[in-house]
């Protein structure tokens, strides 16, 4: 009776964590047009038509985050210390989107390493999530410390570390040394998304993750990089740094590498990871564009991106619980066994190559636009990236889908109508925020 009551319990903690964070979305949601009209500036807090969609994002995807880690839940393995992980981490992350100081968004920034690291280590599949761990921490930590030394230098020169008020650099800088300066301004960001060649942590940490982690990684964490550039972009908006033109080049050769690594890939969750790299370089060049349109078109493909690999993540551990293998080798004609779960396989692969009526599409589009206008070169990279992005994302259906059936999958086994839940609210809202996207 008592193992009935704790399993019982342990459910309802399940249940109303999820429900709980839909709850926030949408009442965040209902509330939208009345937030979104100015500013809300309250105490230490902050919310504006950039962070609030980021917000509901969070919300959202730590909500599908849980309903796809139903096997935690089944093998009872430390349910609750798992929903307080995640519930600790959305905290962390809605706290950044919603600071106004430099200082406390700093914190925050880091503080969401914590729980992130809890999970990779405490839930993670493979011995190797030490080094994953060791990996992510590291990288991390070397693009802090320069950060934080140039928060104080920020403040001494201007007398506040406000997000909201223009600051102004010291006239003594030279043309180089100010670039320079930049560069180690947003390296912490620029690892967080991952830029090209300091990315090395990210597919370590996601194929060691959990489907929840993995999740959370690519669908929050990333964004992280992108929303602190942004702040700071618009702190220093007077600027014009030659250095932006470098990271811009930089963030689009590394797409099309990145995007030429994913073909070569036989780990489902590596390949998937390196997509990334990719779109947040697209989105980097809007946010440095520093014009209104591209940071626009910059969040737009936040939350596109947030849903598309959020979903593949999740489609990619449902494969995973019925072949026990991430290889493409191995995990091979699912189309026999469930052609339901292969349509909705393709779905989430159109939505990562940008296919109609997505809101990828939009931010691509949008995106490809502003960095036509950079600079008309750009565009050999730009049509290169489009292609493999299709490519890469059709190789990954074709390797899963057709072919013979694997020796190592249970036909048996089949697949739970939660996770068809799961795999829609992940498609939907990318099809209908196109409609709602001038609201943004």
């Amino acid at each position: 009776m008592i193992i009935t009551n704790t399993s019982t319990n342990k459910s309802l903690s399940w249940y109303k964590s999820t429900w709980l964070l839909f709850f926030m979305f949408i009442s965040i949601a209902l509330n939208f047009y009345s937030l979104m009209d100015t500013p809300k500036i309250m105490l230490s807090f902050f919310m504006d038509s950039f962070s609030l969609p980021l917000i509901m994002l969070s919300c959202w995807i730590s909500g599908l985050m849980i309903m796809s880690s139903y096997k935690i839940l089944k093998m009872n393995n430390l349910v609750k210390y798992f929903l307080l992980s995640i519930l600790i981490l959305n905290f962390i992350i809605i706290m950044v989107f919603t600071q106004k100081s430099l200082l406390t968004l700093y914190i925050f920034f880091e503080a969401s390493l914590i729980p992130t690291l809890i999970l990779i280590l405490t839930w993670g599949y493979q011995p190797e999530r030490l080094q994953a761990g060791m990996y992510l921490i590291m990288y991390t930590i070397m693009g802090a410390l320069p950060f934080l030394v140039n928060i104080f230098f920020i403040y001494s020169y201007n007398g506040h570390l406000s997000l909201l008020t223009p600051s102004i650099l010291p006239t003594i800088f030279h043309d180089s040394l100010m670039n320079f300066w930049w560069l180690f301004l947003i390296l912490v960001f620029l690892v967080k998304l991952p830029i090209y060649s300091a990315h090395l942590w990210l597919p370590k940490a996601h194929v060691e993750a959990p489907v929840a982690g993995s999740m959370i990684l690519a669908a929050l964490l990333l964004k992280l990089g992108g929303y602190g550039i942004c702040r700071l972009m618009i702190m220093f908006f007077k600027y014009n740094f030659v250095m932006n033109y470098f990271i811009i080049s930089m963030s689009l050769i590394g797409g099309v590498l990145s995007s030429l690594i994913c073909i070569r890939q036989s780990d489902m969750k590596s390949l998937i990871a390196y997509s990334s790299i990719g779109h947040m370089g697209l989105m980097l060049v809007g946010i440095l564009s520093n014009s209104e349109f591209g940071m626009k078109m910059g969040l737009l493909m936040m939350i596109a991106h947030g849903l598309s690999s959020s979903g593949l993540f999740s489609m990619s551990n449902m494969m995973y619980e019925k072949s026990s293998s991430r290889s493409l080798l191995i995990s091979k004609g699912f189309i026999s066994l469930a052609p339901n779960f292969s349509m909705c396989f393709f779905l989430m692969c159109s939505i990562n190559m940008a296919a109609p009526p997505s809101i990828n599409l939009l931010s691509e589009a949008g995106l490809i636009m502003v960095t036509i206008f950079i600079s008309k070169f750009f565009i050999i990279m730009l049509s290169l990236m489009a292609f493999l992005a299709a490519v890469y994302s059709l190789f990954l259906y074709v390797s899963t889908q057709h072919s013979k059936i694997s020796n190592f999958i249970n036909p048996f086994n089949n697949f739970k109508t939660l996770y068809y839940d799961v795999i829609f609210l992940h498609w939907i809202p990318a099809q209908m925020l196109i409609v709602l996207s001038t609201m943004m």
